[in-house]
């Protein structure tokens, strides 16, 4: 069982795609038709070779407000792919997919027309207690085709047969932008919590933490506090910190320093579909960051590296997934050294670990999501 939480970097030393390597699934293909099973009026819809937008099986949704369809995931190299027709902004999607048969661990994603995530979901519940994957979203742009797409989690090499509901409200009218609240803190404590990930005592940060830097804790702060404004600029996303600010008393991220991972540099309560919590927080690994570099960083440096780190997280509990570009910050595929100099939200491919197929069009996804900063 793997639950939908981030664990983004490293192995110590060397990047962890030494190991992705190793698990690598066989390229992507679609299934052989299978004799379906009797279930009643339930059509089974997953054609042969439906692997790829390309040849998306096409759904007649039209105006239904449900429809009902059953399918298969029958390799670990197994995508279904399916065209779910036109949207229109401020219509209300809901897809329900349930495992029928064998082990299956399904993930899901929404795509739009120009093959851009939407939505996606693992397991309906942060705490892996049901893994049947669940999308809820209401449509901000309208696009004469979305698609579905339905795979089994990255490595878990499970299979089995599904069922999916598709729910649709036409014209509920488009979800606003909200903006977020995040909370950089230094001061640690005992009994912290980070939900799904564990329970923390930790000491307050000093820049010894990471490496030999003494002295320089308060540069540190506050230069991740910049970064982090600046790989969110032009959104609606405030940044406090505990070394200059006190902690908000509403709704917020936290974000937590402190402790070791021999396995990450950071881990994040949940993936956070279109940041419907507004207050899930994450952890940063300082003494983590210690070790992770074949040669001593600069200051600034480490500051970039733990900036681009607590930028990556607040992505994920926005809502953001992997990608695979070495220049984009939700990248999860290159070595521990990209992270010492700048990285950007942009446009790139999903990382496999995440979906198959796909990009991720970050910029336009946090634009829907916060809003753009001081309102338009």
């Amino acid at each position: 069982m793997i639950v939908s939480f981030d664990l983004r970097l490293v192995s110590h030393g060397s990047p962890i795609l030494a190991i992705m390597a190793m698990l690598l699934a066989p390229l992507v293909t679609g299934c052989p038709t299978p004799a379906p099973s009797d279930t009643g009026d339930v059509p089974f819809l997953d054609q042969a070779n439906n692997f790829d937008f390309s040849s998306a099986t096409a759904l007649s949704i039209a105006e239904q407000e449900e429809f009902t369809f059953r399918g298969t995931i029958n390799s670990s190299s197994d995508v279904d792919v399916y065209d779910l027709g036109a949207f229109a902004s401020g219509d209300h999607l809901t897809v329900d997919v349930q495992r029928t048969a064998g082990n299956l661990d399904a993930v899901a994603a929404v795509f739009d027309r120009n093959k851009y995530l939407i939505s996606y979901n693992d397991d309906r519940n942060p705490d892996a207690t049901n893994l049947n994957p669940l999308i809820d979203i209401t449509v901000q742009e309208s696009s004469e085709t979305f698609y579905l797409g339905i795979a089994s989690l990255y490595a878990s090499d499970t299979t089995g047969d599904y069922e999916v509901t598709i729910r649709v409200v036409r014209g509920e009218g488009a979800k606003g932008a909200s903006g977020q609240t995040v909370f950089l803190d230094w001061r640690g404590g005992q009994n912290i919590v980070v939900e799904n990930v564990g329970v923390y005592e930790l000491p307050a940060f000093t820049a010894t933490q990471l490496g030999p830097y003494e002295g320089q804790t308060i540069f540190i702060q506050d230069r991740v506090k910049q970064i982090v404004e600046d790989r969110f600029g032009g959104f609606d996303l405030t940044v406090l910190s505990s070394h200059r600010d006190a902690e908000p008393s509403g709704a917020h991220t936290s974000v937590f320093f402190g402790g070791d991972n021999r396995r990450a540099f950071a881990i994040s309560q949940q993936i956070d579909s279109w940041n419907n919590d507004k207050s899930d927080d994450c952890i940063v690994y300082t003494q983590a960051f210690s070790d992770a570099f074949t040669r001593t960083p600069t200051v600034d440096q480490m500051a970039q590296a733990l900036g681009n780190t607590v930028s990556h997280e607040i992505g994920h509990l926005l809502g953001l997934v992997h990608t695979a570009s070495c220049d984009e910050l939700m990248d999860t595929t290159c070595g521990n050294s990209r992270i010492l100099t700048d990285q950007a939200f942009g446009v790139a491919p999903l990382d496999i670990t995440t979906f198959p197929i796909g990009l991720q069009n970050a910029p336009v996804l946090l634009g829907w999501i916060l809003g753009v900063s001081g309102g338009i």
